[in-house]
């Protein structure tokens, strides 16, 4: 006992030694970290219990434990020692409590023990009471704990950050860890917890959001609030970090799961693969919904990221089929094939990931003769499979010959026609549609095969109510049964003149319905045209057959009053005028009146032919009809402000593939109206738009240096233009008190300058062309060309900035440290940036603090590139006398001149429009302040000699520009003397603003 009594005081009075040394230890590796988390728990063992003067020896273990542990609480972020100690004291906590179980579970045996020599009949009820007793007796570890996590509790209020985010962090990894806490510290945890996961800083909501996730409990109020406050997080937090977080660790039940599924449309890549491969997998698809399986597949199969399309296909191939038992059939059932979108590219993505599947595949004859539409989908989809890897014998080995395949359509087409059952009838024509689609993929060696097929091809064509699907289908069949294109048209020809003979046959019904039939048999004729213009590609010749379709069929179909022939009319006659040009010039302006006057999809229509007629023929050629080639553009941009999304991203679809085919009379203006299009806030919504000039511009840009110069005569334009919608989108965001929206619709002014400036940088295009191995960019012009042109937009946003409003002159002006100027920029356009730059600042145009520090950056790194140390080193009177600088003074001087008039006139101008009485109090003075108004104009008269730039090395004698200038200033000054002796002080005024 005296032993043991001696070690006590010794191990108190070693904790500041040895606490210390552990942390020191653990901050090397994390490989110790058990060991060392049981050396401390063992330390807080020999501690317990131990009476001092001050305080206990757990006591002493706690205070020193915490004194080391708030060393690292202020650490920054992603410091590798600093995250080390914090994972140490997560595993010291996990060790705690397995300790903890360890001892419960030895009081359980030993009680067991002890009961089994007892007779008492309540003994087994005595052993559980004294059990679950033990399950809420204190220990060393639970206390710790409690104290541990009020102490943390405390920092969630930190003002340092990093103190916040080390005590969410240490919480996070410790809270599973925390066995049974008090009722009262619980929910002040998820309290706590919950205002955490609204912190401005991103790394902590994660962490915060983490520990709540692990804090979800199965009662309706307490995981209701927890689930709510992380599925807001989930929803709405613009990191995607805490997004990814709450998605990998937030409950996956009915309630939550919707809102799980939303997430495979998620802004960020990585969180989308996540869905697919971790959160996804361990649930079964039996528990989704068909249409969530059709969303949820729709969105991985079609994701532009190559990972999360894999990722998806993954999921399919090794989580979905294990539940469907490695059954493919059953797989394919739960995707109902007969109306899914997805399904077929779907199994072409697993196909082709698992190609042991279709390879392991066997079809007898038994499953052809009994075909049902989830198998005939599977036999589809195999031989379409090999059919794109050119794999001859398994295309062999599945595909029955040609007799075989027309029965087989010949017995389901009876069969369709005998069903009463209208619930049966789509599957016999989904599974027709595919037997179909297998016989295109066919070779049709035998010839009475071939003439069997097309015999039966132009029968069911025939079929009154064929779905179009199939009629799409036979005419593949047919062009791939016949000869040429001419015997192809010559097939198609007698196969219309047989559908509309159907007519006469029924004269016995009703008018109505005489009517109705007519109509239906004139659409199935236009139907059939359509396919067969899409199938043709040579010039219709003089005397084609098909121009007797256009004058039978098409026309009449243009001509008539029901809105459904006018739209397969106007689409087959701008097919026809895509194989004959003459047809379609005479054509254009029924295009036009179809875009300006008609609605639905027939102004679709017409929209979609006068962009393709332009995109083959030119817009030069077509535009005769229509008056000049900016009618035509007109015609278009008007297009570009339909409130249909549809429309506007038609047009603008259309009018960059006309740009990039440089098929435009007038690119600049097109151009720049495109860029103005793909930042306005009114297309935030289009996402169709907004993908495709997401694509064109820097396609467009970095296609050649020709498109480079066109993007870089514009860009200035456009950002002047960008600022101001931009600035008054801002304006009407916050009256409404409304988040912008994300992507180029929520993109500010600075990030559509930078974006436009990205897109007209020439290294960007010399780097692609240098890795690119092919022809297609040659870059033509030379180096310092290209330089030359990329630095004139600092050059042109410095002269806008003396003209534009405020707001758009920070933006030019902090676009200035955005170009990558060099040591390759001309020195003479250095000289002119110089000259304008210190203009601007001399003029105090600019007002706040943030944009004079920007001007102030940009005149350094210019004088860093001239070489020349300050300002006042600069040789102004040797760039005098260069040519190339004259035009720079003559800009100068004239601002000069603008600036000693106009400035004062539009100071009044704003003064009257912020107070409408002004005017009339300073005429009721003007009498008396004649004398003094006079005496200012005397002022005015008087020409500023001294430039805006200061010019210490100015000589005596003045340059022509400036003798130039003088004499323009007197002549000004005498006419503004006659103009004060006649008129009144706000006439003067009034010219003075006019004329400068």
């Amino acid at each position: 006992m005296t032993a043991k009594g001696k070690t006590k005081p010794d191990t108190v009075s070693s904790l500041r030694s040895v606490i210390p040394g552990i942390f020191d230890a653990a901050q090397k590796s994390i490989v110790g970290h058990r060991k060392h988390a049981v050396a401390l728990h063992k330390l807080q063992t020999q501690c317990y219990d131990h009476d001092t003067d001050e305080l206990t020896g757990e006591d002493a273990f706690n205070k020193e434990f915490i004194r080391n542990l708030n060393k690292v609480l202020g650490i920054k972020k992603r410091e590798p020692s600093a995250d080390k100690i914090v994972k140490l004291v997560a595993t010291f906590v996990q060790v705690g409590h397995e300790m903890d179980i360890q001892e419960l579970s030895k009081s359980k045996e030993k009680g067991r023990n002890s009961d089994k020599d007892e007779d008492d009949v309540f003994g087994a009820d005595t052993s559980t009471d004294a059990t679950d007793g033990d399950e809420n007796v204190d220990t060393v570890s639970s206390r710790f704990v409690e104290l541990l996590i009020r102490y943390l509790l405390q920092g969630f209020y930190a003002k340092e950050k990093m103190t916040r985010l080390r005590c969410c962090q240490i919480v996070a990894m410790s809270v599973t860890s925390l066995g049974e806490i008090d009722e009262d510290l619980y929910f002040e945890l998820i309290k706590k917890l919950t205002e955490r996961v609204s912190d401005k800083e991103s790394s902590i909501r994660m962490h915060a959001a983490i520990a709540l996730s692990k804090l979800q409990s199965g009662e309706e109020d307490e995981g209701g609030e927890v689930a709510e406050a992380l599925l807001n997080l989930l929803q709405n937090d613009p990191n995607s970090e805490v997004r990814r977080a709450v998605l990998l660790n937030v409950e996956k039940n009915p309630s939550t799961l919707p809102y799980v599924l939303e997430r495979a449309r998620d802004v960020d890549p990585i969180n989308r693969k996540c869905l697919f491969l971790k959160v996804m997998p361990p649930i079964d698809y039996h528990l989704l919904s068909i249409e969530d399986r059709e969303r949820l597949l729709a969105a991985g199969i079609n994701d532009r990221d190559a990972n999360v399309r894999r990722a998806c296909v993954r999921m399919i191939g090794e989580s979905w089929l294990t539940f469907a038992d490695q059954n493919l059939l059953e797989l394919t059932s739960s995707l109902d094939v007969v109306d899914s979108p997805v399904a077929s590219k779907v199994m072409q993505s697993l196909f082709t990931a698992y190609p042991e599947i279709p390879e392991n595949l066997d079809f007898d004859q038994e499953l052809w003769d009994n075909l049902t539409p989830e198998m005939a989908f599977i036999i589809r989809s195999t031989i379409e499979f090999f059919n794109e890897r050119k794999d001859a014998d398994k295309i062999d080995k599945h595909l029955p010959d040609a007799m075989r395949l027309a029965q087989m359509l010949e017995s389901l087409g009876a069969k369709l026609e005998s069903e009463v059952d209208e619930e049966v009838c789509p599957d016999y024509e989904f599974i027709i549609h595919q037997l179909l689609l297998v016989a295109k993929m066919s070779d049709f060696p035998d010839e009475i095969g071939r003439r069997e097929m097309l015999t039966l091809m132009r029968k069911m064509i025939m079929v009154p109510e064929i779905p179009e699907n199939n009629i799409e289908a036979i005419s593949d069949i047919i062009r791939k049964l016949s000869i040429g294109e001419q015997d192809f048209i010559r097939i198609m020809v007698e196969v219309v003149s047989d559908v509309r003979e159907l007519a006469p046959e029924l004269k016995k019904n009703s008018p109505k319905e005489v009517r109705l039939e007519a109509l239906l048999v004139s659409i199935k004729c236009l139907i059939i045209i359509k396919y067969i213009l899409q199938r043709c590609f040579d010039t219709l010749s003089e005397g084609s057959s098909m121009y007797a379709l256009l004058t039978e069929c098409v026309v009449p179909a243009v001509q008539s009053s029901e809105t459904v022939l006018q739209e397969y009319g106007i689409e087959c006659l701008a097919l026809f005028c895509l194989l004959d040009k003459n047809l379609a010039v005479d054509n254009i302006v029924l295009f036009a009146q179809a875009v300006s006057h008609g609605s639905g999809e027939l102004h679709k229509k017409g929209l979609a032919a006068i962009l393709d007629l332009a995109f083959l023929y030119g817009i030069t050629d077509l535009s005769a009809s229509l008056g000049t080639c900016a009618d035509f553009v007109g015609l278009i941009y008007r297009e570009l402000e339909s409130e249909d999304i549809k429309v506007q991203a038609t047009a603008g679809e259309g009018l960059a593939k006309l740009l990039y085919a440089h098929r435009v009379p007038d690119p600049e203006a097109v151009l720049e109206e495109l860029l103005v299009l793909y930042f306005h806030p009114k297309t935030s919504e289009n996402d169709s738009l907004r993908q495709c000039l997401t694509y064109f511009f820097p396609a467009f840009s970095y296609m050649s240096c020709d498109n480079q110069a066109l993007m870089q005569q514009i860009a200035i334009r456009a950002i002047c233009r960008l600022a101001k919608v931009l600035k008054q989108q801002q304006i009407q965001t916050q009256q409404h008190q409304k988040n912008p929206g994300d992507g180029p619709g929520g993109a500010t002014q600075g990030q559509a300058a930078q974006q436009i400036v990205v897109w007209s940088d020439p290294r960007i295009l010399e780097a692609i062309s240098a890795m690119s191995s092919s022809t297609s960019m040659p870059i033509t012009t030379t180096s310092s060309s290209r330089i030359s042109k990329y630095s004139m937009l600092a050059i042109d946003a410095l002269k806008l900035t003396f003209t534009e409003s405020p707001g758009t002159r920070k933006v030019l002006v902090q676009l200035l440290n955005k170009l990558a100027l060099d040591e390759k920029t001309p020195q003479i356009q250095l000289q002119q940036m110089f000259v304008l730059v210190r203009t601007l600042s001399q003029k105090e145009l600019i007002t706040d603090m943030i944009t004079r520090n920007s001007l102030s950056r940009f005149e350094s790194s210019v004088l860093k590139l001239l070489d020349i140390g300050s300002a006042s080193d600069v040789n102004l009177e040797g760039w005098l006398g260069e040519p190339e600088m004259a035009g720079i003074f003559e800009f100068v001087s004239s601002l000069e001149d603008t600036h000693d008039y106009s400035s004062e006139g539009t100071e009044t101008t704003e003064e009257n429009v912020d107070m409408p009485g002004g005017k009339e109090g300073s005429t009721a003075e003007s009498d008396s302040e004649n004398s003094e108004v006079h005496g200012a104009q005397d002022s005015l008269r008087t020409p500023k000699l001294n430039s805006a730039i200061p010019l210490p090395t100015r000589v005596k004698s003045q340059s022509p520009l400036e003798r130039s200038r003088d004499e323009h200033m007197e002549e000004l000054a005498r006419e503004i003397d006659e103009l004060l002796d006649t008129e009144g002080e706000e006439e003067d005024q009034g010219y003075i603003d006019n004329v400068y």
